[in-house]
């Protein structure tokens, strides 16, 4: 066959593909136009659908975690801080109070309070020194006299009583122990006495 009729038939084959291939701009969804839905599929075009390759997967293998620790970005893209523990406090320790320093017992001459005992009232005073009572003498004042019916119970007997007797916050009981038995009916006496007694003491006592 001679060249040019070769080309010929070339080209002629090459636009009958053309031709056949053509689609107008209304069945290819040109201009937003639907395709013709009764128009014949072109029979020499041989459409395939899309297969998406997938990677061979070994299932004896196991897939190695990638390296490095997972950390949740902060709000700028960087990983957020792990807040560090707080340190637990102390506890301090109580002050212990310290005792106050004990009262002295200073010598001299104290007066106790005007006491009333029921039948008047009583008021004694004493000298202390060295702790004991060297002196004591008493006021009585009222309806009756000291020891009331009691007439061996004099002002005497109660200071007698009370010299020597040690100067301290219990001086007024042990007073009341003294008590003699000329004495024993001058209950309310000998208790206002001994009460003063006390006040004067507590006096010398700071």
């Amino acid at each position: 066959m001679p060249r040019r009729g070769l080309f010929t038939l070339i080209f002629t084959i090459a636009g009958l593909r053309l031709i056949v291939g053509y689609v107008p701009p209304a069945q290819a969804g040109i201009g937003w136009i639907s395709p013709d839905p009764f128009a014949s599929p072109d029979p020499l075009v041989s459409v395939s659908p899309e297969v998406t390759p997938t990677a061979s997967v070994d299932p004896t293998v196991t897939p190695t975690p990638t390296a490095g620790a997972s950390v949740a970005p902060g709000a700028s893209g960087t990983p957020a801080a792990t807040p560090k523990p707080t340190a637990t406090p102390k506890p301090t320790a109580t002050p212990v109070p310290t005792a106050p320093a004990a009262a002295t017992l200073h010598n001299g001459t104290y007066t106790g309070s005007n006491f009333n005992y029921k039948y008047g009232f009583m008021k004694v005073t004493v000298t202390i020194s060295g702790g004991m009572v060297t002196a004591a003498s008493a006021v009585q004042t009222g309806k009756y006299a000291i020891g009331y019916k009691k007439a061996a119970c004099t002002e005497a007997v109660f200071n007698s009583a009370a010299i020597d007797l040690a100067a301290s916050s219990a001086a007024g009981n042990s007073f009341v122990a003294r008590i003699p038995a000329a004495c024993s009916g001058a209950t309310y006496s000998w208790w206002g006495y001994a009460n003063s007694l006390q006040a004067a003491i507590d006096k010398a006592t700071y």
